[in-house]
């Protein structure tokens, strides 16, 4: 049971739940991005659900790829993690980090096989999620500036996931991917104090922060027809949900308390299922509550393993 810990603990599972809404979002926000019968639905969802094993291989496949990304985090950063990190599992002693190295390599592997042979995705973007995900693991102790890969990674991972529906990628799933990229960036502006217990001022990620609940009450006023209710319903439900973890998880970062980073930042991560609910509620409401019933996973699953 100890190995499962420290293997779940590398993979910082608690985030898995975002993953999942991240594929559930672009999914449906590229399925159905040029469609109108949704107008029409009234109910009628259940007509036009889509095939739930191929999103489940989807999940599936994204969730090994950022366990591999986050376990081969911990490899990369291993001396880092001896001196700031010392509870981690390679500097704890609990693994050693070859074993980390293999897990690491086997789960990214497992990931690109289901993701490719499984859910046909467009290998092109797969490419560019690994290879900015491995950039990541390998610089960003380094580089000030790798925040903007790690919101690659949500961009690539969202253009990854709407592949698999069609190959074609809309501009509202290129919107939407970036939008969630950019609220990532914000919360790694955030996490930067963290280790270092810097709490000053930093304005520039908030605007950021607020980017979904911005976008979805904007595609809302845009909309050259009214979304049926329960779109509208389960579009501003994620949007209200974004804003409100956006506000605690902000009030928590500049409390100055003893944990009130760490916190306040795994507030916003679980944001991001939110951010995500926004956006496939507008087109398939279902699916707007199915990544908002993410936010309390992650919010759970953090109690038990941490976020960051």
């Amino acid at each position: 049971m100890q190995a499962l810990h420290n293997l779940l603990t590398l993979g910082r599972v608690s985030n898995l739940p975002t993953v999942w809404s991240n594929c559930l979002a672009a999914w449906v926000v590229n399925r159905y991005a040029s469609s109108t019968d949704l107008l029409d639905l009234q109910g009628k969802e259940g007509d036009l659900l889509p095939p739930w094993e191929p999103l489940l291989w989807l999940m599936c496949g994204a969730s090994l790829v950022y366990l591999a990304g986050c376990t081969l985090n911990d490899a990369f950063d291993q001396e880092f993690d001896k001196r700031h990190n010392p509870q981690r599992p390679i500097p704890s002693g609990a693994t050693s980090a070859r074993t980390v190295w293999v897990i690491g390599f086997v789960e990214l592997g497992l990931g690109i096989f289901v993701l490719l042979q499984l859910c046909q995705v467009d290998w092109v973007w797969l490419l560019l999620l690994v290879l900015v995900i491995l950039l990541y693991d390998a610089i960003h102790k380094k580089w000030k500036g790798s925040v903007w890969l790690m919101g690659s990674c949500r961009f690539f991972l969202w253009l990854t996931a709407a592949s698999a529906a069609d190959p074609q990628i809309a501009s509202l799933t290129f919107s939407w991917a970036g939008i969630i990229a950019l609220y990532v960036v914000g919360i790694s502006l955030f996490a930067r104090g963290e280790t270092t217990k810097d709490t000053s001022s930093k304005k520039f990620p908030i605007p950021l922060l607020f980017g979904p609940f911005v976008f979805a009450v904007y595609l809302l006023l845009a909309a050259t027809q009214s979304p049926v209710p329960a779109a509208t319903l389960a579009c501003m439900c994620g949007a209200l949900v974004s804003g409100r973890l956006v506000l605690f998880g902000f009030r928590n970062v500049k409390s100055g308390k003893s944990g009130g980073i760490g916190k306040g930042v795994s507030l916003l991560l679980a944001g991001i299922a939110a951010g995500d609910a926004a956006a496939a509620g507008l087109l398939f409401p279902t699916m707007g509550w199915a990544c908002l019933s993410c936010v309390p996973i992650a919010l759970l699953l953090q109690k038990r393993f941490a976020a960051t």
